[in-house]
């Protein structure tokens, strides 16, 4: 018998599947998805020197720190030594999506997902539902 997913189970696998497929082939290790507050919508990739799979406390920090520098709180040094010691040396990239008439923000370590117009149109599809729920 097939296990069900409560309704909010559901967009989180869609979005962390379209997450996953946005970062194949771009060199980007670790990818994740924040709302409006910061708080993570979803993830994936690892942030630990090895690639492996990312926490949800890790990615939850990825997508604060995506949403904190998208909308450009930068040139504290604390910030900066976070994001630092997130990235691991890596690049860092933090940019804004509209998604449903709502600011999402998008945080990659190692290269910036590519296509972000597409992704967003994606994520819509996934959302919409829910946002009119």
């Amino acid at each position: 018998m097939k296990q069900q997913k409560t309704p909010s189970d559901v967009p989180r696998d869609a979005v962390e599947r379209c997450l996953v497929e946005a970062m194949q082939g771009s060199g980007a290790r670790a990818v994740a998805l924040a709302g409006e507050e910061g708080l993570l919508l979803g993830g994936a990739g690892g942030l630990g020197s090895a690639g492996g799979p990312g926490g949800d406390d890790e990615l939850a920090l990825l997508a604060a720190l995506g949403a904190g520098c998208a909308d450009k709180i930068a040139g504290y040094a604390e910030l900066d030594e976070l994001v630092d010691a997130v990235a691991g040396g890596d690049d860092f990239y933090a940019s804004r999506l509209t998604v449903c008439d709502r600011t999402l923000y998008l945080a990659s370590i190692g290269a910036r997902v590519p296509q972000q117009k597409k992704i967003a149109a994606e994520l819509g599809k996934i959302l919409a539902p829910v946002r009119s729920a």
